[in-house]
Order: C-alpha cells, then structure tokens, then sequence
C-alpha cells in the first residue's frame, strides 16, 4: 500500500500525513481531524430535501444558500 501511494498517487501520502505535506503548519493545524461535519450537513440537506418538485427544491436549497 505504502509503495503504491508514494509511487504512484502524489497526493495521498502528503494529504495523511503532515511531513510530506507542502501545507503551512499552522494551515494543516487549522483543517478538522475529520470530515464528519460535513457529511452531517449533506444528510441534514437530504433529509427532507429529496423527491421534490423543481420549484421545492429551489425553495428548499433558498435555505441554505
């Protein structure tokens, strides 16, 4: 696994792991341990939001926007 992601993909080792990573310190310091708000925002926005009308889902995304 280790060989293919520094051969191979670029960005996988420098986006896990902070001494590879070209990013500032205090940038990657700043960035959340994990994504679980924003999938908590994507099931909220999805929670009543689906199956609706063109219009409704204009009026239901006017919400978050």
């Amino acid at each position: 696994w280790l060989k293919d992601k520094i051969d191979g993909t670029k960005f996988a080792l420098p986006a896990l792991y902070f001494p590879k990573s070209l990013m500032p310190a205090d940038f990657w310091k700043a960035c959340p341990t994990t994504t679980n708000g924003n999938e908590q925002a994507h099931r909220s926005i999805n929670h009543d939001g689906v199956h609706l009308t063109l219009l409704g889902g204009i009026m239901r995304g006017y919400d978050y926007d």
